[in-house]
Formats: structure tokens, sequence, C-alpha cells
């Protein structure tokens, strides 16, 4: 009945597939076309859904090509003529989307702030840098694609940088300080005849694959056995020293937006883009094109090297517009490549990234959450309903992170009116059961929730029952039992219950904790767990102003002890989802996830009457 959040996503354009676990050197033959694949003995990758890490243990290695003798300098000359070069355009996809007409975007992470909007632009640079220039290359159907590429300092002086979603094609060949209109013969630098390119082959476009967009390219020597970097000087590859760094981006945008055909330069400070491990600069002009720019500290103008710390790239391939770019920030990773490139190492193995579940423009649709252990591995498992009715069940490691998705029930109309859920052991089996508050006002619980299904279905209260005026519910253990059979419910009016030892025959035991009143109608999530360590069950709170509370010890006495956690603000507002168990071991139920209203999803780990320490699950949607 509804459109999966899958085909919600990929329709937003959201990247995925699958990742593999060796280094790949992408070759370029001089073949009239390029091959299907660039690799032997590699089975084409199975379509996946998101950014998820699903790399499979029998995956062959791949085993790249070079160029071969016949791609060399006086091959490169005669295929890229002036006019090749002038009418080359971005390769397809996220790049090729940065132009003026592109959405003008929010800032990534909607609750921590809206985007500088400031005049920065960046400025026509003629003359350009000698270690700086364009990349040029052919796809499958020989269609002529650039992007922007640097020369850094390697031992035998080869070696040039760009972003890795500029790594798919053939005929590559790299112009130093390009001249629009020149033929490769009169380009001040030449042009140089690129033998391979090393890319970590777990780079995606979207997600913590999207951190990995960087490459390496080896080039030949030219007609007099120089080597690239004897003509033109090197940049140093240098550690991001962190987030906030100044620097000097240049890059060459593609003839269409920019019609001068030249260099542009842009001197700025950049800041974190939240959710990844990416820089973020504020500064116009860099259209199409620009991909693979690098970021520079300490430029020198006079000798135009400096230290490269980043390049442009990133989530969605650097940006949506020109105005707001995105590099990865330079840790081990790269110079893991960068070692591979330099020894000419064509397989390497690689660990699969952390596990995550996917990505803002997703999870925004995840509109109820239920923690539960529904897998029977002794930990918290987390169970979503989504707009379109899905329901998801995904396993917990035990360790703050996920395993592979399980769908429970396929999108339909029927669970699009799920209001509430909540996950507790109502059934008494030792596998948790769910909760389910209907928008008619039925009740339903469903036993032994797991990964094969939702389990036997009960009614515990029928369609119109005084059901449909609660507001919100979460079970917990919330008096001496020894199972989190209780509910805790605030109808609209303000008034809280408690209803101890729910089971299958349903709601038998009630006790008012607040009488209706107005403050505690001004409740907007709220969720139970053991924050205090005291065995009894606490519930957490989110009010409508932002401010989160915590009630310790709740039972038939009443809501407990509060304990402000923190004051009201907007940042909090944009919370739009909370739950929590133990996610990370321990046994303790302290564990908040909350999903936020960007689609990012947050664990706050061994969370007291303070927020435990912050892991990303979900990075948020990107504008």
């Amino acid at each position: 009945m509804g459109i999966s959040r899958w085909a919600r996503a990929l329709a937003m354009g959201i990247g995925g597939g699958l990742l593999a676990t060796s280094v790949t050197a992408t070759a370029f033959a001089a073949a009239p076309a390029a091959p299907e694949s660039t690799y032997e003995d590699t089975p084409a990758p199975s379509p996946t859904k998101g950014d998820a890490n699903e790399d499979g243990p029998g995956r062959k290695k791949a085993v790249p090509k070079k160029s071969g003798a016949q791609w060399g300098a006086p091959a490169a000359e005669r295929f890229w003529t002036a006019e090749r070069m002038e009418s080359a355009t971005p390769p397809e996809g996220a790049t090729g989307r940065r132009t003026a007409e592109g959405p003008a975007g929010r800032e990534a992470s909607v609750r921590r702030g809206a985007v500088a909007r400031g005049a920065l632009r960046a400025e026509t640079y003629p003359e350009g840098a000698k270690t700086i220039g364009v990349l040029y290359f052919v796809d499958k159907d020989m269609a002529t694609h650039n992007c922007t590429a640097s020369v850094v300092h390697s031992p035998k002086g080869n070696l040039v940088l760009t972003a890795a979603h500029c790594g798919n094609g053939n005929k590559y060949a790299f112009v130093p300080q390009y001249r629009t209109g020149k033929s490769p013969a009169r380009q001040p630098n030449g042009i140089w005849a690129v033998d391979r390119v090393f890319r970590d082959p777990r780079h995606t476009d979207r997600g913590p694959g999207s951190d990995l967009d960087f490459a390496f390219a080896t080039v030949k020597a030219d007609r007099r056995g120089r080597q690239v970097e004897e003509v033109t000087g090197a940049n140093t590859l240098t550690g991001t020293p962190g987030y906030q760094v100044p620097v000097t981006v240049i890059g060459y945008p593609s003839a269409r937006n920019a019609p001068k055909d030249q260099a542009i330069k842009c001197r700025v400070k950049t800041a974190r883009l939240p959710g990844y491990k990416q820089l973020r600069m504020a500064c116009g002009g860099f259209y199409g094109g620009t991909s693979g720019s690098p970021w520079l500290m300490n430029y020198d103008e006079r000798t135009g090297t400096g230290q490269v710390v980043g390049n442009l790239g990133g989530v969605g391939g650097g940006g949506a517009t020109d105005a707001v770019s995105y590099a990865p920030y330079y840790d081990d990773e790269v110079f893991r490549l960068y070692d591979d490139a330099v020894g000419d190492v064509a397989v390497v193995e690689r660990p699969p990234l952390p596990p995550t579940l996917g990505t803002g423009e997703t999870w925004q649709y995840a509109k109820r959450l239920a923690t539960g252990e529904y897998t029977g591995g002794g930990g918290a498992d987390l169970l979503a309903v989504w707009a379109d009715g899905e329901v998801t069940l995904h396993p917990g490691d035990g360790k703050g992170g996920f395993t592979a998705e399980r769908r429970l029930v396929k999108p339909n109309a029927t669970w699009k009116h799920a209001t509430d859920v909540t996950g507790g052991d109502f059934a008494g089996t030792g596998l948790s059961d769910l909760l389910v508050r209907w928008s008619d006002g039925e009740v339903t619980l469903y036993q032994d929730v797991s990964a094969a299904g939702l389990g036997k279905e009960t009614r515990l209260a029928a369609a119109g029952s005084a059901w449909k005026k609660a507001a919100q519910l979460t079970a917990g253990r919330f008096g001496a039992g020894e199972k989190s059979d209780d509910v805790v419910v605030r109808w609209a009016d303000g008034e809280v219950s408690l209803y101890s030892d729910v089971d299958v025959r349903g709601f038998r035991k009630k006790t008012r904790l607040q009488k209706p009143n107005a403050t505690w109608q001004r409740t907007a999530l709220l969720t139970g767990g053991d924050f205090t360590g005291t065995g009894l069950w606490d519930l957490l709170v989110r009010w409508s102003d932002g401010e989160r509370t915590v009630h310790k010890d709740v039972s038939t006495a009443g809501t407990g002890t509060r304990t402000r956690m923190g004051a009201p603000g907007a940042l909090w507002k944009n919370a739009k989802v909370m739950t929590a168990g133990a996610y990370t071991g321990g046994g303790r139920p302290d564990d908040l996830i909350v999903r936020w209203s960007d689609g990012e999803v947050s664990l706050y780990a061994d969370t007291t009457t303070k927020l435990g320490r912050e892991v990303g699950l979900v990075p948020p949607k990107v504008p």
C-alpha cells in the first residue's frame, strides 16, 4: 500500500552497493571504449539498499590491469585535443549536480543550526598553480569528463590526488595548470598519461563510505623521461589537523558553468559536516569539475604548493550546490591508500567499515521505535515502524552497532495507523513482545516477536476504547517484578497512569501516578530505562520546550524523583522519537536512542541523569 522507504531513498539519489574488501586499482587501457569492468575474475556486485556494509566472505579479490604501453604521452596528446578538453563535463552523478540551479538546501543537520549564508565567493585564478590541473577521462560510451587533480610528493614523483568518484573511466590524462583553447603540446606543463588510479572500494556516494572519497593516480613519464613532480613540484600529503582549518582551495570548474574556463581560488576556514568525518566550507563558485580540488594549508603563492589536508569530495560527491562543499578528513586511511599507490600494490585487504543503520534520507521516515530482546541474543534489538507501514527489525550486536536488517511486515496501509509501540516481556517467555496502540483506540499485543515475524496477535483493547485518548506509552520494570511488563501511559489531559503486570489478559492493575494536569500535557516524548542504576526503572521525558528530565524509580508510589537532564532549548525540540535499552552491553537498559528531525539517529551510551557518550548510528540527510 505504501512506497518502501528504500524506494523513497533511491528516488532521492541515495547511492549503495556491495562493499569490497580489497583496495582496487582501476586501469585505463587505450582501447576505443572502457570495458564494463576493469577487473579480472571479479563478480559484479549485487544491488543492496542503502549504504550498509554487506561485504560477503566469498568475494574474490580484484586483479587490476595497467593502461598498457600504448597509452602514453603521445597517445594522450593525440586523443585529448583542445576541443575535447574544452567540451568535457563532470562525471555523471553527484558531481554533475553541483550547478547554480541546484537546490539551495539547509545545513545537513537541522538540529545543529542553519547554513551560514555568507557572501564569500571564489576568485578567478588565471595563473593557476603548476601542481594543480584538470584530470580528463572518458566513460564506457566515450563521453568526455573532467575533475580536478593535484600533484602530491612521492618517492617516484609520479603521483596525483583526486576524488574517488572520479575514478571510473578510461584514457585518463592530467593537464597541470590547464589553459583553455590550447592543445596538449601548447599547455604550459604538457599532458601526462595516467597509468592507474587507486581508490578504496569501500567508498560510496553516501553513508560512512563517503568519508573515503579520495584517490591517487600514478602517471607515466613524459616524452623526455621526466616524472610529473620534476616539472610541477608537489604538495605534501598531510593529516587533517582538525575540523576548523584555514585552507586555500583551488579547482577547475567545467566551462559550461564557468565560461572563462579558468582556475578559481578561495581562502576559507572550514568546519565539520555534522554526522560525517568530513570538512565543510562555504564558498561559492565550486561547480561541477572541481571535484578532487586540493584543500591546502600554508599555500605558497610563489611556488604554488602547500600541505594538502583534504580534497573536494565526500557525501553526494562533495555537495549539492556550488556554494557549500565537503572534503574527506585525512586520517590513517588516506595514508594507507597512498602507500598502496607508492608501492604499486594492486590488492591489500581492508576491514569492513563500522556497521551503520543507513542514511538520514531513509531514517527520516522512521515514525516509531521500540526496544526489545527480539532475537534472543541477550542484548537489545531495535524495531522500527516506517511511515509507509513497513516494520523492520535491526538486531543489536551488543556493542552499540547493528547487524543486517530483517523485514517483518512489508509496506501496508494498516501499520500506518500504529500510533505507539513499545517492547516488553508481557507473555513471560523471555522473548520480548510488542505492544501497539492504534489510531482508533485498539491495543494489540504481538507475542514473541523475532526475526521470523511478529508472532501471535492478541487484542487487549477494542477499537473506540478509552485508549484513543492515550498520548504516549512506554513499557519497563516499574515495580517489584522481574519482568518488563509494566506500562506507563500519559493521557491527553495530562494524567499519568501505571499498569502493572500487563499480560495477554490485558490491563488489570491500574495506578494513577499524576492526576490530569497542564504540566504533563507538555510531554512530547517519554521512554523507560534504568538510568540511575537502582534496578527500578526510570522515565526519561522530553518536554515540548526541549527540556529533558529523568524521573527516578517510577513505581505505584509515583513518578519518582525528578532531575533535570537538560534545559529548554531549540536543539532537543528536533528529537522526534526516543527509545532505550541495553545496546552496548553490561545488561543495564541505559543506552538512549534518538531519531532527529533530519533523519540522524544518535545513541547515547550509559546515560544517567546526564546524557552518555554519543555514537552516531545514522548521519543526517544532506540537502
